[in-house]
């Protein structure tokens, strides 16, 4: 049950890590940073966590709990001092930083009937649906094998 451990903020974060880290129990979604930081504290509080969210401007405040133990250019990772708690956060949000990866990629949104307009894409990203979308699912896939080819070719990601 380890994946219980797992706690993606939004609907489209737990599809994202659900398609690209496949379990048999799938992953502990929860609705927003307070709700991820609430399990954490509460329902976790002396077991291992990793919560998976947006790196928005303003945190909750047992964020500043945590310290940075490495980044890429979107992606922070946070490590408690005094507990087996992990933070990954997305810079930009999710939304941004799956248009971001499509086009690094090459890869044309419309194919899989999503916006490339950040705000229509937004839109799309917060439907409740968007936790089973399997266009979004053929999308994270299709985002994979690109950069997967990109790093067999020798080229680096920015991620």
């Amino acid at each position: 049950m380890a994946e219980l451990y797992i706690i993606p903020e939004c609907y489209v974060d737990t599809n994202l890590i659900e398609t690209l880290v496949p379990t048999a129990k799938g992953y502990n979604h929860q609705k927003g940073c307070n709700n991820v930081v609430k399990v954490m504290k509460e329902k976790l509080s002396d077991k291992f966590a990793v919560g998976i969210v947006d790196k928005d401007k303003r945190q909750v405040s047992y964020v500043n709990e945590f310290a940075e133990i490495g980044h890429t250019d979107s992606l922070y990772f946070y490590k408690h001092p005094d507990k087996a708690h992990f933070l990954i956060m997305i810079d930009p949000a999710v939304d941004r930083f799956i248009l971001k990866c499509a086009k690094e990629e090459k890869v044309e949104m419309k194919q899989f009937d999503l916006s490339d307009e950040l705000r229509s894409f937004t839109a799309q990203t917060k439907q409740v649906s968007s936790k089973e979308d399997t266009n979004f699912k053929k999308l994270f896939h299709e985002i994979k094998s690109a950069e997967m080819k990109a790093l067999i070719d020798g080229q680096t990601s920015k991620l």
